[in-house]
């Protein structure tokens, strides 16, 4: 076909918020349920392990995560008839960038591994390693789908995703608690459950879309996706991670505690919207003239949604932490509370991002969540007690980069030819011109 491939009418969304719902309810329950069992499995003091394995493995798949982002914004289906010339540049990328954090990891870990690893070392830096890398085909594969809303494939991907891993880490608790088997177990789908998923989507994918950049512009929005979405997960998935490093003087014990609080108790807000976050990237470029009308009132409910459940956990939080997972694991019900409530502007932060990507604003995306994870890492720094330092660094780092992404959304709202742009346009606003 000539050069430029003819644009194909996108899917219907028509129930994709349910399908995907469903997906996430099914991945992320999941998930849930792993850290709800190797919490009372392992003990505060090997949960405390546990946790930093996979927290070091999660911020770098929420940095990877960008990378999906950037995929499902630039992936444009294209007729049927078509043969898009640029469909094997989403392949060659993600070889390249499989390859690039296979290298990175192992040439860095001789300067971390004692520090973030000292129990099971080594031995817990081949499966991040491998980890890392098969995500790498996962997200590529997944933005792709986003971008030909194939929902039923993502949603099926993020069910056998979960499952998966909750099978196998289950499986290995029930033989051992060693770290490094473990680990092989949490990485296990990210291998297998794509290769499940290919043979049904195969044919609804290969010469089905095309990337609406070159490979230089791709490689330019994807480190800006990627730096955004690494500030993400410092503030999510990282946390655990850096409450280790930031700990002077304070027991496995404690640490283990504060961070089982925090997965648990944050994740039924948080991990619901970063997982939607490239649907709603899909979503807000559908309704380009009316991102505001849309975007305001999602804000609200995630901010009041998250404020109504920490008023439950202030009550019943700590009688049911107690009951389920033994009184080691009972915190203040205040305490509790604000861990919850700190869990809504990230939320919020993950809807306006969305809108930012939209609108191919990545400078704007990027800058509120590098500021709201430097803000949330200078809060680790300031001298206090461990869940005091939590809650600060939780709350006032997202709260500053949520009104980091308002601020710079409305002025460029502004600005002359805004509207002209929002009406279709997906040239990025400061990436260099094709």
């Amino acid at each position: 076909m000539s050069e430029a491939a003819v644009p194909a009418p996108a899917p219907s969304g028509r129930g994709a918020p349910s399908r995907l719902l469903l997906g996430t309810a099914i991945g992320g329950g999941t998930g849930y349920l792993v850290t709800a069992i190797a919490g009372p499995a392992l003990q505060p003091e090997a949960y405390a392990s546990f946790a930093v394995f996979w927290s070091a493995l999660y911020l770098i798949l929420a940095a990877l995560g960008g990378l999906q982002q950037e995929i499902a914004r630039s992936a444009t289906p294209v007729s049927a008839t078509d043969v898009p010339p640029s469909h094997s540049l989403a392949r060659r990328f993600a070889i390249a960038a499989a390859g690039v954090v296979v290298a990175l990891i192992l040439g860095s870990a001789w300067l971390w591994v004692g520090g973030v690893f000292p129990v099971g070392g080594w031995a817990l830096v081949l499966p991040l390693a491998l980890g890392t890398a098969s995500y790498v085909a996962v997200a590529t594969v997944v933005g792709v789908f986003y971008g030909l809303s194939m929902w039923n494939a993502i949603a099926m991907q993020m069910s056998l995703d979960g499952i998966i891993r909750l099978i196998s880490v289950v499986v290995v608790l029930f033989v051992t608690t060693d770290p490094a088997l473990l680990a092989w177990a949490v990485i296990l789908p990210f291998v297998l459950a794509p290769v499940l998923v290919w043979p049904f989507v195969r044919q609804r994918v290969v010469g089905r879309f095309v990337l609406d950049v070159g490979a230089r512009e791709l490689v330019w929005n994807v480190i800006r996706t990627v730096v955004a979405s690494a500030a993400t997960g410092i503030m999510v998935s990282g946390l655990p991670l850096l409450l280790r490093a930031t700990a002077q003087g304070e027991s496995d014990a404690q640490l283990g505690v504060i961070i089982f609080a925090i997965t648990l108790l944050r994740a039924p807000v948080v991990i619901v919207v970063m997982a939607m976050q490239s649907f709603l990237i899909v979503f807000f470029q559908q309704r380009a003239d009316a991102i505001w009308r849309t975007l305001a009132p999602m804000v609200a409910i995630i901010l009041a949604g998250s404020g109504a459940i920490a008023l439950v956990v202030w009550w019943l939080g700590p009688g049911i932490m107690g009951w389920l997972f033994g009184e080691v694991y009972r915190l203040d019900g205040g305490l509790l509370a604000l861990l919850v409530l700190s869990a809504g502007p990230v939320g919020a932060l993950c809807a306006t991002g969305a809108a930012a990507l939209a609108q191919s604003r990545h400078g704007t995306f990027t800058f509120g969540w590098v500021i709201a994870a430097v803000v949330t890492i200078i809060m680790l720094l300031v001298p206090n007690e461990l869940a005091t330092r939590a809650v600060l660094a939780l709350s006032i780092g997202p709260v500053v980069g949520l009104l980091a992404h308002i601020l710079l959304l409305l002025g460029a709202a502004r600005r002359p030819g805004a509207a002209r742009r929002l009406s279709g346009s997906r040239s990025p606003d400061d990436a260099p011109a094709r």
